[in-house]
């Protein structure tokens, strides 16, 4: 890795209380989600001018916080489950089959986007918010969004599924617990990988 990917890696694995998710002390909470988990604008900025590709000051958190939760927004407007799922048919999963549902890929996408997750905060309490807009998984959708998906993209949305599906099975788990289960079928936190400077204004329909 480059030294700003080594960077990248090891805020991905300093324990922040959301977990790889995002830089603590970010928020995402500019959108209200509706029960179809789409999502209604509330104060949004939005960023123009060129400024919808991710820096390449890998180390400047906080536009590389400001953009990601600028793609956030956008991912957010955009219901693009099923053509994810279109451009992934072919594709081999953990468990021998191929391909992922529409389903699937809703599922996933309400997980990251829109749930609210028992987070630790820095008391060492729990509170209840959204994971925190994270540049690295902005990237992994948007290139799964445009078809252009990477095997670490793949790896994202398995670690993700399980983590969801571990949620709805246990109520009441922490993230820690979800998080720990979910590495022990695809541990997207250890493949990372080098930035691809998306573009979240990037025709992709």
């Amino acid at each position: 890795m480059a030294d700003g990917q080594d960077a990248i890696a090891e805020l991905a694995r300093a324990g922040r209380p959301s977990g790889v998710h995002g830089p603590p002390g970010t928020s995402s909470r500019g959108t209200e989600s509706d029960a179809t988990g789409e999502s209604s604008e509330v104060g949004v900025v939005r960023f123009h001018g060129g400024h919808t590709t991710r820096p390449k000051a890998i180390l400047d958190l906080e536009r590389q916080e400001k953009w990601a939760t600028a793609a956030y927004d956008d991912i957010r407007a955009h219901a693009d489950h099923d053509m994810i799922a279109g451009s992934l048919r072919l594709t081999d999963r953990l468990d021998g089959s191929a391909g992922f549902t529409g389903e699937e890929i809703a599922r996933v996408r309400k997980h990251i986007f829109f749930d609210d997750h028992p987070l630790s905060d820095y008391e060492g309490g729990i509170v209840q918010r959204r994971y925190d807009p994270s540049p690295e998984m902005a990237e992994a959708w948007l290139r799964l969004r445009a078809g252009r998906a990477l095997p670490e993209d793949v790896a994202l949305l398995e670690h993700e599924l399980a983590e969801a599906r571990y949620y709805d099975a246990h109520p009441g788990a922490t993230y820690r617990e979800a998080h720990r289960a979910a590495n022990g079928l695809s541990n997207w936190q250890n493949r990372i990988p080098e930035p691809t400077y998306e573009d979240y204004s990037t025709p992709w329909r």
